[in-house]
C-alpha cells in the first residue's frame, strides 16, 4: 500500500511510465489554457470587478491554476513536498468550493427570496468543514514521516469527499434549473419554442457536467490518484467555461412593467457590461 501510494502521488513524487507522464502533461496544459481563457474573459467582460459572482469565478479559476501548477511541481520533485502539499490544498479549496459558490451566486441572483437560498449557503459552509478539513488533515499527515498512520484513512476519505462535492454541485445546479424555469414562466407563456430551447440547453449542459463528475469519480475508484488529481482541474475548468455560457439563458430577460430591470436582466448585466 505504501509503495503504491508513493508511485501514484499520495505521499510524494510519482514514479510512472512515459505514457502516463504524457497524459498528466496533457491535462496540465488543458487546465492552464482553460484558466487563462476564463481569466481573460472575466477581466474583459466585467466593467466593475466586484460582486459575489465575479470574485467566486476569480477564486475558482485561480484555484484551478494554482492546483494544477503545484501538483505538477510536487509530482516531479521540483520543490519541498510538504509546502507543495499545503499549496495543493489551498488551490483545491478555491477550485472545488469556489465552483460551488459560483453556482450559488447565480442562484442567489435569480431567487429574490433570499431565505430560499440561505440553506444552500449553509450546505456549502458545512461541507467545507465536513469534507475539506478532514481530507486536508489526512493528506498532510500522509506526507509526513508518520504517513503509514494516515494513508489508509486518506484513501477512503478521498473517495467520500469527491462524491460528496459532486452531489453538492448537482443539487445546486438542479435548483438553478428549477428556479430559472419558474422565473421565465411569464415569457415562456407566449414563447413556447424558446422554453424548449432554453430548458434543453440547461438540461444538456448539466448532464454533461454530471458525466464529467462520474468520469472523475471512476478514475479515483480505479486507484489512479495521479490521474485523478491532474484530470480534476480539467473537469473543473470545463465546468467554469460552461458556467460562463449560462449567460445565454438570461438574454430573454426584459424590463419589468415598472421600468426596473428584471431579476434575469440583472444577471445579464453582470456578465455583459461593456468596457468603457
Amino acid at each position: 500500500m505504501a509503495a503504491q501510494s508513493a508511485e501514484t502521488g499520495q505521499t510524494g513524487p510519482i514514479a510512472v511510465s512515459l505514457p502516463v507522464n504524457m497524459v498528466i502533461a496533457g491535462f496540465f496544459a488543458i487546465a492552464c489554457y482553460n484558466c487563462l481563457e476564463i481569466l481573460i474573459s472575466l477581466l474583459s467582460r466585467f466593467k466593475r470587478h466586484d460582486g459575489l459572482y465575479f470574485w467566486s469565478m476569480m477564486v475558482a479559476t485561480l484555484g484551478i491554476l494554482l492546483h494544477s501548477i503545484v501538483v505538477m511541481l510536487r509530482y516531479y520533485s521540483l520543490g519541498p513536498n510538504f509546502l507543495l502539499c499545503v499549496l495543493t490544498c489551498v488551490g483545491w479549496y478555491g477550485m472545488v468550493t469556489g465552483q460551488s459558490v459560483v453556482l450559488y451566486s447565480r442562484l442567489h441572483l435569480i431567487v429574490e427570496d433570499k431565505s430560499k437560498t440561505r440553506w444552500v449557503l449553509y450546505m456549502i459552509i458545512i461541507n467545507f468543514f465536513i469534507l475539506h478539513v478532514p481530507t486536508t488533515v489526512l493528506f498532510l499527515g500522509s506526507n509526513t514521516k508518520h504517513s503509514a498512520h494516515f494513508i489508509g484513512a486518506f484513501n477512503v476519505y478521498e473517495r467520500i469527499q469527491l462524491a460528496g462535492f459532486c452531489i453538492q454541485e448537482t443539487i445546486i445546479s438542479g435548483l438553478y434549473i428549477w428556479e430559472t424555469s419558474r422565473g421565465l414562466k411569464p415569457i415562456f407563456a407566449v414563447r413556447k419554442k424558446m422554453e424548449r430551447k432554453i430548458m434543453r440547453y440547461l438540461i444538456t449542459v448539466n448532464i454533461l457536467v454530471i458525466l464529467l463528475d462520474i468520469s472523475l469519480i471512476v478514475t479515483q475508484y480505479m486507484s489512479h490518484f495521479n490521474i485523478q488529481t491532474t484530470y480534476k482541474p480539467v473537469v473543473y475548468s470545463i465546468k467554469l467555461k460552461m458556467e460562463a455560457q449560462y449567460q445565454r439563458i438570461v438574454t430573454v430577460g426584459r424590463p419589468s412593467p415598472k421600468g426596473q430591470p428584471s431579476k434575469l436582466s440583472r444577471l445579464l448585466t453582470i456578465t455583459h457590461t461593456p468596457q468603457t
